[in-house]
């Protein structure tokens, strides 16, 4: 039952008394909590795997290390290593900012006054999240050139030509589609919450 429908359905005079007992401000608030959590999940799902996928690759590095065999290799190993953690941490630092604690006592206004401005946290991390995956991008093409052709072709200026104009325009196109689908996600589960404010209007 939509939000809009449960709303004309309190108003309806023609409702009996013991119909309307059945439309809590409880149901309301869990069926609003419900939707908005199905709209995060949107994000959490890919956010969470893309947490994963980080986890495994600092634990391939680490464990494939000692294919590392120059120092130059071995600080792009430590940086792909640097990154992948501060990419994992900052995507559930993220994904914190969009969990708005529940508090019966607190007027919606306030709440959508927190999800704003934990909205714009959300977009602050994610940016950075994007700068420093081009830095990833970096050291992992110059890993992967070891540890997938087991020689260190860095040197060969066909590598950095081709690597990173693929790589770069790929994850410029990518990154814009991920920040457009959250922008619209975040957008509409804001818009539940600003739909439960008016109802109660």
């Amino acid at each position: 039952m939509q939000l809009d429908e449960l709303k004309n359905t309190w108003d309806n005079p023609n409702n009996p008394a013991e119909q309307k007992q059945h439309l809590t401000t409880k149901m309301i608030e869990q069926m609003t909590q419900k939707k908005y959590n199905s709209k995060i999940k949107k994000i959490a799902y890919p956010e969470i795997i893309g947490v994963i996928i980080c986890l495994i690759s600092v634990l391939f590095i680490g464990i494939n290390f000692y294919k590392l065999d120059t120092t130059f290799l071995q600080g792009a190993g430590i940086v792909s290593v640097l990154l992948l953690a501060t990419l994992s941490i900052l995507s559930l630092l993220s994904l914190r900012q969009l969990t708005i604690p529940e508090d019966v006592n607190r007027p919606y206004a306030a709440t959508l006054k927190i999800f704003a401005t934990q909205k714009l946290q959300f977009f602050k991390l994610q940016k950075i999240n994007a700068v420093l995956s081009y830095l990833l991008l970096v050291s992992i093409l110059i890993l992967m050139s070891k540890y997938f052709d087991d020689r260190d072709i860095t040197g060969i200026k066909y590598f950095w030509i081709y690597s990173f104009s693929f790589g770069y325009l790929f994850l410029l196109f990518y990154s814009k589609w991920v920040a457009k689908y959250y922008k619209k996600t975040v957008k509409q589960s804001e818009e539940l919450l600003q739909d439960l404010q008016q109802f109660y209007k």
